[in-house]
């Protein structure tokens, strides 16, 4: 191209060489262009979470009630826990509405590790214990909790959400989700 562009107009050693590294500026410019982003498709949605748990991670048998108002829209729903589940068992799932769920699984116990720069972290069932999750879709400003077995309160508390961004396939692909997970002890 240097060479073309020197039968038309006559350049000096420095003009051409300046003329060569704008040329291979440009050249390079256009190439990262054309460079593609590979991003994955993992999706996501906005959430909060409230993981119950009791002091001894057991979940006592009974009927369980739970009034839960999401931004001053009411919710119930209730479950009967008679057996926790067992390693590998199944637990409660209850839609409560169509952006409300209760579940009760297995607690897990987790262990991290660490080998030079990669870290893993491997989970096990711990045979009977239990945690109650409450997930309420999308970002609520507020989430009141109330939370009945046999008809008495063992529990009622208010949350504010302070939710996290995160980005599942990276700041540059999407999506944008919204979430934050708290934790309530019940007595």
């Amino acid at each position: 191209m240097i060479r073309s562009l020197s039968c038309f107009v006559r350049l000096g050693p420095c003009s051409r060489n300046a003329f060569a590294l704008v040329a291979v500026l440009a050249t390079s410019a256009a190439a990262y262009g054309c460079v593609t982003l590979g991003c994955s498709e993992a999706d996501c949605n906005d959430n909060f979470s409230i993981i119950t748990t009791t002091a001894d991670r057991t979940w006592a048998a009974g009927e369980y009630a739970l009034e839960i108002s999401v931004d001053g829209d009411e919710v119930s729903c209730s479950y009967t826990w008679t057996n926790p589940p067992e390693p590998g068992g199944s637990g409660v799932f209850v839609q409560c509405s169509e952006a409300v769920a209760v579940s009760v699984n297995a607690a897990m116990r987790c262990t991290v590790t660490t080998n030079g720069g990669a870290i893993s972290q491997s989970c096990t069932p711990s045979p009977g214990h239990s945690v109650q999750g409450i997930t309420v879709r999308g970002t609520p400003a507020r989430v009141d909790v109330v939370v009945r077995r046999d008809g008495d309160v063992i529990g009622e508390r208010s949350f504010t959400p302070r939710y996290q961004v995160s980005y599942p396939n990276g700041e540059a692909c999407g999506p944008e989700c919204r979430g934050d997970a708290q934790e309530w002890e019940l007595p």
